[in-house]
């Protein structure tokens, strides 16, 4: 079985970029500080107190964007496996969701050994079932480790890629730079910072902050 539905993104990211999206909170096992679930068929929006709300559930207020998320869940639920465009060089791997199974997790490891080609990234809170393969992720799968989950102590102990989010610029130390478009969650081993989207402007915020670091180079997809 194979099937499931990319979104395919020409804005805000470097490039053309395909997500793949789960619906937010349902499939967020260890995800605290920025939780909230949306009911597939009422739309009505549960949010746990943490303290910041998880941008990509707004979206799921439309239930076409709804379905399809849920549609895509339970596709990989029952052990689908997505069907890559074939005009793909790049997966944003949950713009919204996580991988909540170890099984689920290795189906995007398998994905991405088998499309060496394909530049692949995903910000992560379940970051057990990364640990548990953490010697098995292929060059073209970058993961980030987001802080206020409920396994932070992983990531200082693995050494995980991270991401911490804050509420002002301000507050972001100057070893962080900030991302405003994924350009730092595609590259390997540079932690970063995000900015509250409920509390302020990347646009205005971002630019001058990150003067001081190279873009750097993203991975070269050899298409």
């Amino acid at each position: 079985m194979s099937e499931g539905k990319f979104i395919k993104k020409k804005t805000y990211y470097t490039g053309v970029v395909y997500e793949w999206n789960l619906p937010t909170g349902s499939s967020c096992p260890f995800a605290l500080e920025c939780k909230v679930t949306v009911d597939r068929i009422y739309g009505k929006f549960d949010v746990e107190k943490g303290a910041y709300r998880c941008y990509a559930a707004s979206a799921e207020r439309f239930p076409a964007v709804r379905e399809h998320r849920w549609k895509n869940f339970d596709l990989v639920k029952n052990g689908g496996i997505p069907t890559i465009p074939k005009d793909c060089n790049a997966i944003r791997i949950h713009m919204s969701g996580d991988f909540f199974n170890q099984k689920y997790f290795d189906m995007w490891v398998q994905l991405a050994k088998d499309n060496p080609n394909i530049e692949m990234w995903a910000y992560t809170k379940s970051l057990q079932y990364w640990i548990n393969r953490i010697n098995d992720i292929p060059k073209n799968l970058v993961l980030t480790a987001s802080y206020g989950g409920r396994q932070d102590e992983l990531i200082e102990k693995y050494n995980l890629k991270n991401v911490i989010v804050y509420k002002s610029p301000i507050l972001v130390p100057k070893e962080r730079p900030i991302d405003n478009n994924d350009d730092w969650a595609r590259k390997p081993s540079i932690n970063f910072a995000l900015l509250d989207n409920m509390r302020v402007s990347k646009k205005s915020a971002v630019a001058d902050f990150n003067k001081s670091f190279s873009n750097g180079t993203l991975f070269e997809t050899g298409l």
